[in-house]
């Protein structure tokens, strides 16, 4: 029972549709589609060449807007570039003041620096030789048992006795005169 319920909507459908298609309901519509197309054409030609006409003055005035700016771009950067070769100028005087006066200042530091090595070097030079001194002696005293010291010390006390002879001496004379 269900094959023939179905074939029976099947044959149904397939009448509707030969009905439909004979009747030239088909070609209206092909035709009524084809003027709202040819009506959708048209609009859309009318709205490019209207569109066509905006671009071209948009493109024409964009164009005269962009050569306004270059032109002004161009003055700008031209007194940018003045105004940078004074400034570079002024900066490259000021840093060579600035180098002079810091070389200067250098200088005198390294001459006071020297000064004191030259001093520190003196003092040193004095100290090495009392250190020598010292050394030496203390070697000659180790060598001679002690006996180096006692002659050093015997000179003193016979250039000592010498200064108080000639001294005796020289007021003896000067009574007897």
């Amino acid at each position: 029972m269900s094959r023939s319920s179905s074939s029976q909507a099947s044959s149904t459908t397939t009448t509707n549709i030969n009905n439909v298609l004979d009747g030239g309901a088909i070609r209206d519509s092909f035709d009524f589609a084809s003027g709202i197309a040819d009506e959708a054409f048209d609009s859309v030609d009318g709205a490019i060449d209207l569109a066509e006409g905006v671009t071209q003055g948009a493109i024409d005035a964009n164009s005269d807007l962009a050569r306004a700016a270059l032109n002004s771009n161009e003055n700008v950067i031209e007194e940018a570039f003045d105004q940078y070769g004074n400034v570079t100028s002024d900066a490259f005087e000021m840093n060579q003041n600035l180098v002079n006066a810091a070389l200067d200042k250098f200088q005198a530091q390294n001459n006071r620096s020297l000064d004191a090595l030259a001093g520190l070097q003196g003092t040193q030079a004095s100290n090495n030789y009392k250190l020598l001194d010292g050394i030496q002696k203390t070697i000659r005293n180790d060598n001679s048992g002690g006996a180096s010291e006692v002659l050093e010390n015997q000179k003193y006390l016979y250039f000592a006795m010498a200064a108080m002879l000639i001294v005796l001496l020289i007021l003896f004379n000067q009574k007897v005169s």
